[in-house]
């Protein structure tokens, strides 16, 4: 295949992607941290102040928020608590829903911006694979990112995943460029890129391991090292090449530090005037017991609260943030990530727990990997193995498969070990690096049977992609029943990260009209402006506004999201016990008494109290629900169930639904 077409088809695969990405925007709405990134964004740049979301990376947030700050857009006012204390899903809300802002409109042109940059990712990731395997291997490679599904899903919206997936691989490209030859311009690029990945994620510090092993790789093979600064041109082996890398790496990492301090105005205090972080820094050093740390809201696990220690972080942080040798919310950043990643709550497979499954991201990625992805994969896998025995050409390509190789490992190494285990999103970064190696298929073309069996496998995979679209988020493959039964073993952001309220609205529309409905939904979307009208269940957490506490339950139809049918994100975990059993009926007991005027507690209390029991009468509901399969679903994110009067009763007042 000729250079041009081939690059002229890339063209056209990329362009797709972008647009299979950006266009679904208007079918979903705002998912769990969209405006969370798009507001914080909004205010670098508007109010030069770094309060908000400090966590979530400075670069992905600005430029979710760029296009916004052409049009005449109403921030919250700052004489409020929630801008003192950065309370950004307050601010949130208040930006897109309450200020008279388009909310559809600045949540699209957010989206637009990070499918560029997934579009950026996969022109990285043609030429890589161009390099190692030709113009064949690198369209194999590129037909698999621009009809990932995941890829399409992250692409699509504003947070920070897409953009992380590009940074790594950016930064460990840049790397080993520079290990093999030191110029001006790979000096720039290492250090552009390392700032890149630095102001994008908190996991930047794996790419000092990525690095080091790529350098162990670069010693083994022992070859010369190419020197071109200005004038001079030479080469250095031994320990003046050691030197010389030394230096190249260590102006890059000057580069990168100042490129950092640019994106915080030069400036160390990250907080203008009155006001602080969302977390004092005494809890994200852990210098002090974080309060209520073992209310069941917080920490379902309480041997978790073990895992609150100060650790490697901690030691770093400390002298870095006397010496102010980073910006003051870069370092504070870094920190709340570990802090707050030491445990999580989350569901796999039936079960919750907050510190973790080793098996999560592998079954994840088995289960939400197209099978024709995975085919292909394998089919490169034996390949390289077969051709990598021999010395030569083959061992050559193996060594210059080593950044891949560096990255891939020490990510997956690093997730296998993660407490976070919320979705496959913070898998995303490997999905390029194995479809580049994908590309490997296409030394076996000679054999004609392959040639024809990847093209195949390459249908299959777009028909995959093009079947669940604009539901890519909710992408799962046959393996255990696709995304139809997917609630069964994950929720959150590897199917329910709020998407579906536009959905909803539509099948209400279509099959509900003039009856009662009931909502439990988890997501950051607004269901008034969605025009949806509904009871909420249980969901405080998400809908902050006033609403009734413990509303009556009738017949009609329960519109319940994944997440909050599992019940991660509720009073009730772990399947209705004896002890839910027990707590239920005493706080039955007492809300009776206390709407009969017998019983004296204070309203606050009794608020609270009957908080709890909403909680308990929803989980009690659900309990029962899992016995039977929905009676439809939206964007397979929210369960639908039609229950009458006597279903709800027998639901909540019958035999307890013992479910485990």
């Amino acid at each position: 295949m000729r250079g041009t077409a081939a690059t002229l088809a890339a063209g056209v695969l990329l362009a797709l992607f972008g647009w299979m990405a950006a266009s679904v925007s208007r079918e979903h709405s705002t998912t769990a941290d969209e405006i969370f990134y798009i507001t914080s964004g909004y205010s670098y740049w508007k109010l030069d102040d770094f309060r908000l979301s400090p966590d979530a990376g400075n670069l992905p947030q600005r430029w979710a928020a760029l296009p916004l700050l052409a049009r005449d857009l109403h921030f919250p006012t700052l004489e409020q608590p929630a801008w003192l204390n950065a309370d950004v899903g307050v601010l949130g809300r208040q930006f897109f829903y309450q200020s008279g802002n388009d909310p559809a409109s600045m949540l699209q042109a957010a989206r637009i911006m990070i499918a560029l940059l997934g579009v950026a990712c996969g022109v990285l990731v043609f030429a890589w694979s161009r390099s190692l395997f030709g113009l064949k291997g690198a369209l194999v490679s590129t037909a698999l990112f621009a009809f990932c599904p995941n890829l399409l899903a992250h692409a699509g919206l504003a947070t920070s995943d897409m953009a992380v997936s590009l940074a790594f691989l950016a930064a460990v490209l840049a790397g080993w460029r520079l290990l093999h030859r030191v110029t001006p311009g790979r000096v720039a690029a290492a250090g552009a890129t390392a700032a890149l990945l630095g102001l994008t994620k908190f996991s930047a510090p794996l790419l000092l391991p990525m690095l080091g092993l790529m350098a162990l790789a670069r010693v083994v093979r022992g070859a010369a090292l190419p020197i071109r600064l200005g004038g001079i041109r030479t080469h250095a082996r031994g320990w003046r090449a050691a030197w010389i890398l030394t230096a190249a790496f260590s102006a890059a990492a000057l580069l990168g530090g100042a490129l950092i301090w640019g994106a915080y105005g030069f400036r160390y205090a990250g907080v203008r005037g009155a006001g602080h972080y969302n977390q004092p820094w005494d809890e994200v050093l852990m210098n002090t017991p974080p309060p209520g740390i073992t209310a069941p809201a917080a920490n379902p696990d309480p041997a978790a609260a073990a895992l609150l220690h100060p650790g490697v972080v901690q030691a770093v942080v400390r002298p870095l943030r006397a010496w102010h040798a980073l910006p003051e919310t870069w370092l504070y950043g870094l920190t709340f990530v570990d802090r707050f990643s030491r445990f999580r709550v989350a569901f796999f497979f039936g079960e919750i727990g907050s510190t973790g499954w080793v098996t999560f991201f592998p079954a994840a990625f088995l289960l939400k990997t197209p099978l024709p992805a995975l085919a292909l994969l394998v089919l490169a896998g034996a390949l390289l193995v077969t051709r990598t025995r021999s010395g030569g050409r083959p061992g050559r390509l193996c060594y210059r498969l080593t950044p891949l190789a560096a990255l891939g490992a020490v990510y997956a190494g690093f997730a296998l070990t993660s407490h976070l285990n919320i979705g496959l999103r913070h898998l995303l970064p490997l999905y390029p690096v194995l479809y580049i190696g994908a590309g490997a298929v296409a030394l076996g073309f000679h054999r004609r049977w392959l040639a024809i069996a990847t093209a195949a496998l390459l249908v299959w995979h777009a028909w995959d992609s093009l079947a669940i679209r604009p539901n890519y988020l909710a992408y799962f493959n046959p393996l255990l029943g696709g995304p139809k039964h997917a609630y069964e073993h994950f929720v959150d952001s590897s199917l329910d990260w709020g998407q579906d309220l536009p959905g909803l609205k539509r099948w209400l529309d279509a099959h509900a009209r003039g009856e009662n409905v009931f909502l439990s939904y988890f997501g950051s979307g607004s269901v008034k402006d969605e025009g949806i009208t509904a009871t909420r269940l249980a969901d405080g957490n998400f809908d902050p506004g006033v609403r009734p506490v413990m509303p009556p339950m009738t017949g009609g139809v329960y519109c319940i999201s994944a997440t909050m049918f599992q019940q991660i994100y509720t009073l009730v975990r772990h399947g209705w016990t004896p002890d839910h059993e027990r707590r239920y009926t005493e706080l039955c007991a007492w809300a009776d008494a206390w709407r009969a005027g017998f019983d004296r507690t204070p309203r606050e209390t009794a608020i609270q109290l009957f908080i709890e029991l909403e909680h308990l009468r929803f989980g009690r509901l659900c309990a029962a629900l899992h016995r039977r399969p929905p009676d439809d679903e939206v964007g397979y994110s929210i369960l639908i169930f039609r229950l009458t009067d006597a279903e709800v009763r027998s639901d909540l007042e019958g035999p307890p639904p013992y479910f485990h």
